[in-house]
């Protein structure tokens, strides 16, 4: 993802999802870069959809304890911290805390999954078209030639998350969660977290 590519889906992010820029009083759109540099810290692979050289949906995803693009993932976990410590964020604590708000995966089920969908967000213009699907089509067929037998997608009732089990996801968890999103969910102070998983075959198993 170049530059362009990363403004344009920092603009995507920041109209869609408050991302901790309330509770943590956070200046501009520095929230949004955080949970960008945060996405591209733990992506294997990501897919960029455009329209007229504009990013309008991403979708990438996750493999634990993978040992590729170290450099690149480091050098992204530097900028996220170099951000959330900078004085664009006032209050730092809150930035952690909606992190840890949104990461509700139960300990039965931290060694169960291979990896997880680190981000799939379609510009609103966009839904309705199938784009979404194919993305995250896109995105489940590189995690199974990488050998990946199961991943975890983690949404919430903010979501379109009905949209998971279309795609031939199984619901294997829910939780009532903090809610971190109050200016873009009608102000309540939780909603339900959904754990989703999609199970395929590796390549080796095909």
């Amino acid at each position: 993802m170049n530059l362009v590519e990363m403004k344009q889906s920092v603009d995507m992010l920041y109209d869609e999802w408050d991302l901790g820029k309330t509770p943590s009083h956070s200046k501009g759109k520095v929230c949004a870069w955080i949970y960008l540099f945060e996405i591209l810290e733990e992506t294997e692979k990501m897919v960029i959809e455009k329209e007229n050289g504009k990013v309008i949906g991403i979708c990438g995803y996750a493999k634990w304890n993978s040992k590729k693009h170290i450099i690149r993932k480091k050098f992204f976990y530097i900028l996220k911290t170099i951000l959330i410590w900078s004085p664009l964020v006032k209050d730092k604590k809150a930035i952690y805390k909606y992190n840890n708000d949104y990461d509700y995966t139960p300990e039965e089920l931290v060694n169960y999954f291979d990896g997880e969908i680190s981000i799939l967000i379609l510009n609103s213009n966009y839904r309705g078209k199938g784009i979404g699907k194919k993305m995250l089509s896109q995105v489940f067929e590189y995690a199974k030639n990488d050998n990946m037998k199961n991943i975890q997608i983690l949404t919430d009732e903010s979501c379109n998350f009905k949209f998971y089990e279309a795609c031939g996801c199984e619901k294997v968890y829910e939780k009532v969660i903090n809610n971190g999103e109050p200016d873009k969910c009608g102000n309540t102070s939780s909603e339900i977290g959904y754990i989703y998983e999609k199970r395929f075959g590796g390549k080796d198993n095909e």
